[in-house]
């Protein structure tokens, strides 16, 4: 990315405090300040593009250099936001003090500057944070190494290099068990749920490899640990089981705050596990409360405002969806487009197409078939940056299932005959879900006879019925039920109504 979008996405982001510590930090500066008239040029306008930045600014700032502003806006813009968060994050401050202890030792202020690491040492113990403990350990015996270890005998130097390398196997344990836990989180992004016996082998050994470096009762290693077993049971199908480790992450959020101030992400992806949960357990009155508790979520910044704004409208809209209530949905659909369209560029490709798929979704239970194909084209025109995720699978079957709408029967045959090749690119074998899917696709038109229809949905409805007994093949059932929109189809009925039917017989 250029340095001019880095400086117009930075400032985007920009919270109001942020915006308003910028402003007194450059009102203390002396000389020029054009840069900060560029910052005000950026703050309260869009541009399409850097040589509209530049056009707009040189036309208000005739002989100032555009160059020379925007990358000294940059630099002043990291300055702030990093003294920002010496003066609020707890890791910056534990780091600016091992690095305070230096500027004390160099000015020969030798006991305040051991005085300044022990009490970092201890900042660090209590927040087990293990890289900058070991960091302040080593600092300080490097000190007295300079010092000529003034007033130290030999077993009292043993006894704190003992505690440096207890420092070093504790930061080792917990890497191996993050490290772990990040496979599984990868494979879960990448390769979705387990959805054949051979996964599921392979992620029971990350299991077996886990339960070993689990013993520890050390809030942190619980926190990895419960992390894991609830992303494992997510994986697995096991929602009844991933939403109580889920809830117990809470409670220990609750109890050891700081475990997720230094990864905050973590917090919204326990939020994100217990939404997923609940969703797929169908307790849907839950759903709607721990929405109500996500709306009071407190954000910082334009990414984790995006963050709680797309779960929200994506678990609002599933209950929705769920239920057939289309209408409602294209209401809060609108509700959110301004602010997920502004902010969409700060979500990985995974939450953009996610965003995608639901908007499409919508449209399809509402009938609106052409904006259902805009959102699903947002994804498969670049196939290329979205192929690898396991959702991609799905935007290839909802894409089938407009283009059936649409009465391009002859295309949908020439589609499922690549679709089946990407299914499984290493086997002839695909998922019974997405075959019973095809075979009706591929049929054509429904009949006309509507004993013939009601035949041919009792042969498929016989099929979804193993779908959603076999742990494997139930998985994908949970973004969208593709057993409900072909049942619409053969009875000559709305989407919306066969959905209701369902979700009511379900509470």
């Amino acid at each position: 990315m250029a340095k001019a979008d880095m400086l117009s996405r930075l400032i985007n982001t920009l919270t109001k405090a942020e915006k308003r510590y910028f402003r007194l930090y450059t009102a203390l500066q002396q000389g020029n300040k054009d840069y900060v008239n560029l910052f005000n040029l950026m703050e309260r306008q869009e541009f399409k593009n850097t040589a509209a930045v530049k056009e707009a600014f040189l036309l208000q700032h005739a002989g100032s250099s555009y160059e020379v502003c925007s990358k000294y806006l940059y630099k002043i813009l990291l300055d702030c936001l990093l003294h920002l968060r010496l003066q609020r994050d707890e890791t910056a401050i534990i780091t600016a003090g091992i690095l305070k202890s230096d500027i004390l030792f160099e000015r020969s202020l030798h006991e305040e500057a051991f005085k300044q690491l022990q009490k970092v040492q201890n900042q660090a113990t209590e927040r087990e944070n293990n890289v900058l403990l070991l960091w302040a350990k080593q600092q300080e015996i490097q000190l007295l190494n300079q010092l000529n270890f003034p007033d130290l005998t030999e077993a009292a130097l043993l006894h704190k290099q003992s505690n440096i390398y207890t420092t070093i196997q504790q930061l080792r344990h917990y890497h191996q068990h993050t490290s772990l836990y990040e496979i599984l989180r990868h494979r879960l992004l990448f390769q979705g749920m387990a959805r054949t016996a051979r996964h599921q082998e392979a992620l029971d050994e990350l299991v077996v490899e886990e339960a070993k470096l689990a013993a520890e009762t050390a809030p942190a290693i619980r926190k990895v640990h419960l992390l894991f077993q609830a992303h494992y049971s997510l994986i697995t199908g096991d929602y009844t089981a991933a939403l109580q480790l889920f809830h117990d992450l809470e409670t220990l959020l609750e109890t050891h705050t700081y475990l997720f101030d230094d990864t905050p992400a973590d917090h919204l992806l326990v939020i994100e596990g217990i939404l997923d949960s609940l969703r797929a357990a169908k307790r849907y009155k839950e759903l709607h409360s721990f929405l109500d508790k996500v709306r009071r979520f407190k954000n910082d910044g334009a990414y984790f405002e995006v963050m709680i704004q797309r779960l929200l409208f994506i678990y609002e809209l599933g209950i929705y969806i769920d239920s057939g209530n289309f209408s409602a949905a294209l209401i809060l659909q609108k509700q959110y487009a301004a602010i997920l369209q502004k902010n969409m560029y700060l979500l990985d490709i995974g939450k953009q197409a996610e965003i995608y798929l639901y908007q499409a979704l919508v449209y399809l239970g509402n009938e609106d078939i052409n904006h259902a194909h805009n959102c699903i084209e947002q994804v498969l025109q670049q196939s290329n940056l979205y192929s690898a995720l396991p959702v991609y699978r799905t935007f290839r079957l909802v894409h089938l299932l407009i283009q059936y709408e649409l009465g391009n029967y002859e295309y949908i045959r020439y589609e499922t005959r690549a679709f089946r090749r990407h299914l499984q690119p290493d086997s002839k074998r695909s998922y019974l879900l997405e075959r019973t899917v095809i075979k009706f696709l591929s049929g054509g038109e429904v009949p006309a006879v509507t004993a013939i229809r009601l035949t041919l949905w009792k042969k498929i409805s016989a099929s979804f019925d193993k779908i959603r007994i076999d742990k494997y093949e139930r998985q994908q059932l949970k973004l969208f039920d593709f057993s409900a929109w072909i049942e619409a189809k053969l009875k000559k009925k709305p989407l919306g109504e066969i959905l209701k039917e369902k979700f009511e017989r379900e509470l």
